[in-house]
């Protein structure tokens, strides 16, 4: 799946088949509310042609620290990683302050000055206001790395997205392209504009039905998923219902229970999110397919076209080296020690080795 570009970020600033998705949904789906436990998706292993890390010298003072400030929901595997380099460097003092995603750019803004150097893990992609913080402060955009790829379905652990609609409505699945003419006015994707059902193809008393959208108001880090990889940073349109939760009741739940009123709805949301009067729509890339449902296999491959990363954030100037305690902590978080801590975790999924490859030549 395409990622966004730095020129595109900084702009920012300025079937299987739907049964094979619903009967995933039932296995995964937690609570409509976020968790900070989740139950085990997977058991998945590391792929072994992920290369073994191997520590490298790293001199470092006594005490001196690493660490890492964000998301809560990656607790667990940062644990895991923390535990692997404190090993490695026992004379190096990695802390933990997983608080929130929402956390990661202040603590990078905040503390990222040697010798006591900060990791962001982020379940994310980081919003536009916290980058534009970083921005303002330093000159440049924070350097990423992928580290993971969200769960399937737990919410709370950057689930993949889903299209959802209307359990009667026929559609057989949905392009990005479409998806895009959908929700927004500039189509950067190319696609005609999309006002009612018979736009995409559907006939009969369907052809005239408009399309009823819903959606988060931003900031939110679903809703920036959505528009970076659907929508190529693009613009709403003015017509679409953005919903909010109730007590316990995630928004896309809502949203979903609403289409009962408006059989012509969609939105994007979460497997956790469906409802018994909606399904799970396919996606594809291109339009014409083919078009892939949100399933283990699907996700782990990022076949399917919403599929998520998980990232961490860190202090690097462009064209200046990494800290060496930080490199090799990104060295041994991309190896096969470190990926088997996510996969063991058995939530977020671990990484496949082309990605891995690609992450690590980052660092060089």
């Amino acid at each position: 799946m395409k990622q966004p570009t730095p020129s595109r970020r900084s702009k920012a600033l300025a079937l299987a088949g739907a049964v094979c998705a619903a009967a995933l949904f039932a296995a995964v789906a937690p609570p409509a509310f976020a968790l900070k436990f989740a139950a085990v998706e997977h058991h998945l292993k590391v792929d072994p042609a992920t290369p073994v890390w191997k520590p490298a010298a790293v001199q470092t003072e006594p005490e001196e620290e690493l660490g890492l400030v964000g998301a809560d929901v990656m607790d667990e595997i940062c644990l895991g990683w923390a535990k692997i380099f404190r090993e490695a460097y026992p004379h190096l003092s990695v802390t933990l302050d997983l608080r929130a995603s929402g956390a990661g750019a202040p603590g990078l803004i905040a503390g990222a000055k040697a010798p006591n150097s900060v990791i962001a893990p982020i379940g994310r992609e980081m919003l536009p206001a916290e980058e534009k913080a970083f921005v303002d402060k330093f000159g440049y955009e924070p350097f990423r790395v992928r580290v993971a790829t969200g769960s399937v379905g737990s919410l709370g652990k950057t689930a993949t997205s889903i299209v959802m609609v209307d359990k009667d409505n026929p559609i057989k699945g949905l392009s990005l392209a479409q998806l895009d003419a959908i929700y927004s006015t500039t189509r950067k994707r190319g696609h005609a504009d999309v006002k009612t059902w018979g736009d995409l193809g559907l006939g009969g008393d369907w052809a005239a039905r408009p399309v009823h959208k819903y959606g988060l108001k931003a900031p939110n880090g679903i809703e920036w998923f959505f528009k970076i990889n659907v929508m190529e940073m693009g613009d709403y349109k003015d017509d679409i219902e953005f919903v909010k939760g109730k007590g316990f009741t995630h928004a896309f739940n809502v949203a979903a229970q609403d289409m009962a009123k408006h059989p012509g709805g969609i939105t994007y949301a979460l497997l956790a999110n469906v409802e018994p009067n909606v399904k799970v729509v396919p996606l594809s890339v291109n339009d014409g397919g083919p078009y892939l449902a949100p399933t283990l296999e699907n996700v782990y491959a990022h076949k399917y076209p919403l599929s998520r990363y998980v990232y961490i954030y860190v202090n690097r100037k462009p064209g200046t080296p990494l800290e060496p305690k930080v490199k090799e902590f990104l060295k041994m978080v991309l190896s096969r020690q470190g990926q088997d801590v996510v996969a063991k975790e058995g939530v977020y999924i671990p990484l496949m080795p082309e990605v891995v490859k690609e992450e690590l030549a980052k660092l060089e």
